[in-house]
């Protein structure tokens, strides 16, 4: 870690405490996320505050003598940790020490190794990375994955741990108060925990970009830091092997124009006239295991199981965190200033939000590790859509339709009146998220944005 870099409070820690405890030394917990969103970071943090001592391994560093350590020195484990001991300059104590294998996907062989070191059981291990080309390249190389591994989804910092590193807490309790009972936020508060929002919607939540913001207060620095992480993003596809990095730069690029549209469904073939979906099925799914990128299936026929009736070739596709989608939607070869920091978030600017705002709820929706779906249907004689639904999450054995409203004014739900009177025997309270405070109207929920990252506190009455 870097002398002045911030530790955020981060909600994984305490499900790492809890892994620890109930499942190691049998199990290997992979943290699992895009580049640069503090896994390696919290798996530190985590070796330093948790362990006797840690050795962190990177693989983007690692020389060749500790790779071959992992492909040809399982044979003796004792020599194997003394000369990883020694290359490392670290005493491994027996149950009392963490080995950190960051960046896993970048050398396959040693997640294959954790199956004998597992077996061995005299230390403990982290993994960090994606899956992004991992399974691609061990089917070809016939790499076993072991199959005592827990996956914990990493992801840009949430809203309450935005808040928390603004040293809000007391915002966070407000928030846990009134979603509590759904009535409305006294106003003066909503309008410091709105206003916050909307900073967090436009920086985002990379705790390199979120730092940087608060050790200078300056947008423009934290915009220069997104652009690094968009050109890491950049050069991980460039130099990766499993699909086309021509493909994937065609639907990285296209990400914010095709959510500008009304539909914000993503159209290949706007991305690359000659593209099918059977051509690009690979490439999407690389975005997704790198968790560049949260895609979003449509479901054609909701149910309970929502996964059971998911059309493969319509979907929408949101990058991982807004703040980096802002970098790239308003990219014009220069930093973007304070000045547009500030007209952007007091709304001076006069754009269309949507693809700001539909992007934030999603990531929102995916930092609660549910799925992104959504409902559409349409009129084949007359060729048009005559519903819309946003988002589906399920709530209670039951679906909960989504609708994402960027005025305040818009009380207007054709499209989920449609859906809950159509699923009525499945189907919960719809909800509008909006821009305004809470409110409840002919059995429809109206939340303020920010609530799209507590649907896991919300009871609805």
């Amino acid at each position: 870690m870097e002398e002045n870099e911030l530790i955020f409070q981060r909600k994984a820690y305490e499900k790492m405490l809890i892994r620890k405890r109930d499942f190691a030394p049998n199990y290997v917990l992979f943290l699992k996320g895009a580049r640069r969103v503090g896994k390696t970071t919290l798996a530190e943090e985590f070796g330093k505050k948790e362990y006797k001592s840690y050795i962190l391994v990177k693989f983007n560093e690692a020389d060749q003598e500790v790779k071959d350590l992992f492909v040809n020195g399982l044979m003796d484990l004792d020599s194997f940790y003394e000369n990883l001991s020694f290359k490392y300059n670290k005493k491994l104590y027996l149950n009392e020490s963490l080995i950190i294998l960051d960046e896993i996907q970048l050398f396959p062989l040693a997640r294959q190794a954790l199956k004998a070191l597992l077996e061995d059981g005299r230390y403990h291990f982290i993994e960090t990375g994606s899956t992004a080309g991992i399974i691609k390249k061990s089917k070809e190389s016939q790499i076993l994955a072991p199959s005592e591994e827990y996956v914990l989804d990493i992801n840009p910092l949430d809203f309450d741990e935005f808040l928390l590193a603004n040293g809000k807490e007391n915002l966070v309790q407000f928030i846990n108060k009134y979603i509590d009972t759904l009535t409305p936020i006294p106003n003066i508060i909503f309008k410091e925990i709105f206003n916050l929002f909307r900073i967090y919607m436009v920086l985002g939540g990379m705790p390199k970009v979120v730092m940087t913001y608060l050790q200078t207060s300056s947008f423009s620095k934290a915009d220069f830091v997104k652009r690094t992480i968009l050109e890491t993003y950049r050069g991980d596809m460039k130099n990766q092997e499993a699909v086309s990095p021509t493909q994937l730069f065609n639907i990285f690029d296209s990400i914010p124009s095709e959510l500008s549209k009304h539909d914000k469904e993503f159209v290949l073939s706007h991305a690359d006239k000659n593209a099918r979906f059977a051509r690009y099925s690979e490439s999407i799914g690389w975005l997704e295991d790198s968790k560049v990128a949260n895609v979003s299936r449509c479901v054609t026929e909701p149910s309970t199981a929502l996964s059971l009736s998911l059309e493969d070739n319509r979907f929408k596709m949101y990058l991982v965190d807004t703040g980096l989608l802002v970098t790239l939607a308003f990219d014009d070869g220069n930093l973007l200033s304070d000045d547009f920091y500030e007209s952007l978030i007091k709304d001076r600017l006069h754009i269309n939000e949507g693809m700001i705002i539909e992007n934030v709820i999603a990531q929102g929706i995916t930092s609660l590790n549910k799925k992104l779906r959504y409902n559409v249907k349409s009129d084949p004689d007359k060729k048009i859509i005559t519903r819309e639904i946003d988002f589906l999450i399920k709530y209670k054995l039951k679906i909960t339709p989504i609708e994402v409203k960027s005025s305040e004014n818009t009380f207007k739900t054709k499209s989920l009146d449609d859906f809950i009177k159509t699923y009525s025997s499945i189907c919960n309270n719809g909800i509008v998220f909006y821009p305004g405070n809470v409110k409840k109207i002919n059995g429809i929920y109206y939340l303020p944005y920010f609530y799209s990252y507590y649907l896991d506190k919300i009871n609805f009455r």
